[in-house]
């Protein structure tokens, strides 16, 4: 099977991510070898490709094929697999397996299993013409979604829903996104559905347009250096931060009103936080189970439009770089 490794970590312009043949995996117990149709591309894998995040152990392996948000059809299944046929289309996310063991998976709160693999760093992801899936963690697809435009909601769909669950109840409140990308709008039209007023801030005319078009009430573009904060001071009960800077997280804490909350998709230093203030900082990872589940319920429902740019597998640099590069429209998606 043709997949897009990577061997070592390197500037995206150096088109680090080879082709290489591998054999197709055999599904053990309780595993499904999926045949995938589309392979969604998050700025996560970026980060990782280039090392950005290898302090913080990311890569964990090498080599690795990148890729966490995956649609495809059952090909195979081994041992033990139940409730699943051939054929069959599934996603799969970013969490690849949990211990089932721990206070986390007791309680429903899976992602944050510490003996949690990892679909695309730990083990092999979705680059790929074929992967294993765990049965405990693939997601049974209507065959009305297409794939190409739904792959993903299978990561920053999961992630979006969780951001906004994190929050608390929303209705009748002023949230701001900032860093309305890929992720942000998704997260927008979260929002909406439960009832807010939406604030999308991004420096891309082209995401504030879209922002609009997806339900945000109003737009900004934060300027340079988050100027704009000081002049929506204290406008937002709650604020959810994507943009990857320490100075864009640091904005989000004059955004909030006091008592608000915000909440972190990103890495951040926070300089200046005011305790008098009584701002809650809350992060957000991926999803659980149940998560994934109620944002593939709206997937279904077509209550998320998500915009998707195509791309063939072996273009996966190509896609890497154009959404370094802050060309990609929505998000990007190698048809397999």
């Amino acid at each position: 099977m043709k997949v897009m490794m990577l061997q070592k970590t390197d500037t995206i312009e150096n088109s680090p991510l080879s082709m290489e043949d591998l054999e197709i995996p055999e599904p053990g117990p309780n595993q499904v070898l999926v045949k995938e149709i589309a392979c969604g591309v998050c700025g996560s894998e970026l980060n990782m490709i280039q090392g950005d995040w290898m302090r913080f152990g990311s890569p964990p392996k090498l080599p690795v094929v990148p890729g966490h948000e995956i649609i495809g059809r059952v090909f195979e299944f081994g041992e033990n697999v139940d409730g699943i046929r051939s054929g069959q289309l599934i996603g799969m996310q970013y969490l690849w397996d949990s211990c089932g063991k721990c206070n986390f998976c007791l309680s429903g709160n899976e992602n944050m299993c510490s003996k949690a693999s990892v679909t695309g760093e730990t083990v092999n992801g979705g680059y790929s013409q074929y992967i294993l899936g765990n049965q405990k963690h693939i997601y049974q697809i209507h065959d009305g979604v297409d794939p190409l435009k739904n792959a993903p909601m299978m990561g920053a769909g999961i992630t979006a829903f969780r951001s906004v669950k994190n929050l608390g109840p929303i209705e009748g409140k002023t949230v701001a996104v900032v860093g309305a990308g890929g992720i942000g709008k998704m997260a927008i039209q979260f929002l909406k559905l439960y009832g807010a007023r939406v604030i999308a801030v991004s420096r891309s005319e082209m995401n504030r347009d879209l922002s609009l078009d997806l339900g945000a009430d109003d737009t900004f573009d934060p300027g340079q250096n988050y100027e704009f904060a000081g002049k929506i001071r204290r406008s937002a009960d709650c604020v959810i931060v994507f943009a990857p800077s320490d100075i864009a997280v640091n904005a989000a804490l004059q955004i909030c009103r006091k008592m608000g909350t915000v909440v972190l998709g990103v890495y951040a230093t926070i300089r200046d936080f005011r305790f008098t203030d009584e701002i809650r900082i809350s992060g957000t990872l991926i999803g659980s189970i149940a998560d994934a589940n109620e944002a593939i319920s709206l997937i279904t429902k077509h209550k998320i439009r998500v915009d998707t740019s195509v791309f063939s597998l072996s273009s996966a640099n190509e896609a890497l770089m154009k959404l370094k590069q802050g060309e990609i429209k929505g998000r990007a998606v190698l048809q397999i």
